[in-house]
C-alpha cells in the first residue's frame, strides 16, 4: 500500500517526509481506530473529535542517540517502534484509547531515505497494533546525535491516574520484568542477548488492551507504567498516592533471561531497576483482582502477579529493606558513582 500523503513542495526535505509517511502507512491491517480522526496528516495541524463525555489524554517520549538506542544494535525500523511503543504506554497506564501519534526527528543529514522510510515502518508498525494513526510531525536535519521525540494522543472517560493508592490496596503487575534490561546488558558488553530478550528489547508490548480490560472489570484506584525499573516507578506511584508501598521481591514475576541468578545480586538489580519492561503496575482494593487474574491470563497468554501492598506512610520498601538500600532505578541525571 502507498500512503498519498500530503502535497508539499518537492525536495530533499519533502522527499523524507513522504517516505516517513510511506513507511509508517505501509504496515496495512491492525487494529480498527476507535476513534475517528476529523483531519488527518497533510495541513499544518490534524484534527479529532473524542466521543462524547471522554478526556483527552496527551503525553510524549524522547529517543536520543547513545542515550535511548544505539545505531549499532538496532535497526531503524526499531528505533521507531521502541520510540513509540514508549510513548504509548504512558496512554497504557491512563486506561485511554489510542487516537493517534505525532512524530519529531532530527536526523544527521548523511542518512538517507530508506532511514526515513524505515523509522516510518516502525512507528506504523506498532500504531497499527493499538489502533492509532501517525497524524505528521516535524523532520529537521541535526548535526547529531539523532533525535525523535513521539507525542501520542488518546482519550478516556475516566484516565487512570498515579495518585489513588489507598492504605489496604494490593500491588499487581501485568507480565513478566527484566528480560529488556538483560538484553541491555549482554549489548553492552558486546554479547548478543537470548532470543527472548532481545525481543522484549526490540520490540516492547504497550499493555493497551490488558489495561482497558482489566478497567472494565476491576476496580484500578492507580497505575503506572514500568519505564524506569520496578524500584522507581514504585517510587512515583507512592508519592504520587501520598502512601507507602511494600514490595515482595521473590513475588516479582522474573523473565526467562534471569532463571538461574534473578536472586543474585545482578538478577535482582535487573528486576528492581532495569527499566524498559513497559508492564503495568496497579494499585487495587483488596481481593478484587483474584479472579479476573485467571480470567487475564486466558484471555492474553500473559501473567498477572501479586506483588505487594499499599500501608500508610510514604517511600518503598523492598522485602523489609527500606529506600537507601535499593538500586534506584533509571535517572537521566543522575551523576555516575
Amino acid at each position: 500500500m502507498n500512503f498519498a500523503g500530503p502535497a508539499l513542495a518537492e525536495g530533499p526535505e519533502t522527499a523524507r517526509i513522504r517516505a516517513f509517511l510511506d513507511g509508517a502507512g505501509a504496515c496495512g491491517g491492525g487494529t480498527k481506530p476507535a476513534v475517528a480522526v476529523t483531519l488527518p496528516v497533510g495541513d499544518d495541524a490534524a484534527a479529532f473529535r473524542p466521543p462524547d463525555g471522554a478526556q483527552v489524554v496527551v503525553s510524549c517520549d524522547a529517543s536520543v542517540e547513545g542515550v535511548h538506542f544505539r545505531r549499532e544494535w538496532m535497526t531503524w525500523e526499531t528505533i521507531g517502534y521502541r520510540a513509540a511503543a514508549a510513548a504509548l504506554s504512558d496512554l497504557a497506564a491512563m486506561a485511554a484509547t489510542p487516537v493517534g501519534l505525532v512524530v519529531a526527528a532530527a536526523l544527521p543529514p548523511e542518512l538517507d531515505i530508506e532511514i526515513a522510510a524505515a523509522l516510518g515502518r516502525g512507528v506504523g508498525e506498532i500504531a497499527r497494533r493499538v489502533g492509532a494513526e501517525v497524524l505528521g510531525g516535524d523532520l529537521v536535519a541535526s548535526p547529531g546525535p539523532a533525535f525523535l521525540d513521539v507525542t501520542v494522543l488518546g482519550c478516556a472517560v475516566a484516565p487512570t491516574t498515579r495518585s489513588g493508592a489507598r492504605p489496604g490496596d494490593e500491588l499487581w503487575v501485568t507480565g513478566e520484568i527484566g528480560a529488556a534490561a538483560a538484553a541491555l546488558r549482554d549489548l553492552e558488553r558486546g554479547l548478543e542477548p537470548d532470543p527472548r530478550a532481545r525481543r522484549a528489547f526490540d520490540r516492547p508490548r504497550p499493555r493497551i488492551d490488558e489495561m482497558r480490560w482489566l478497567r472494565d472489570r476491576v476496580r484500578i484506584h492507580a497505575a503506572i507504567d514500568l519505564s524506569d525499573g520496578v524500584a522507581r516507578d514504585a517510587r512515583h506511584l507512592a508519592a504520587a498516592s501520598g502512601v507507602a508501598l511494600e514490595v515482595e521481591a521473590d513475588r516479582l514475576p522474573a523473565a526467562p533471561a534471569l532463571e538461574g541468578f534473578r536472586r543474585a545480586p545482578a538478577g535482582e538489580r535487573l528486576l528492581l531497576a532495569g527499566g524498559e519492561d513497559y508492564e503495568l503496575l496497579l494499585a487495587v482494593p483488596a481481593g478484587a483482582m483474584q479472579e479476573a487474574a485467571r480470567a487475564f491470563a486466558v484471555a492474553f497468554d500473559l501473567p498477572l502477579t501479586r506483588i505487594g501492598s499499599v500501608r500508610e506512610g510514604e517511600g518503598l520498601t523492598v522485602s523489609g529493606r527500606l529506600n537507601p538500600a535499593l538500586p534506584a532505578g533509571f535517572d537521566h541525571f543522575e551523576v555516575e558513582r
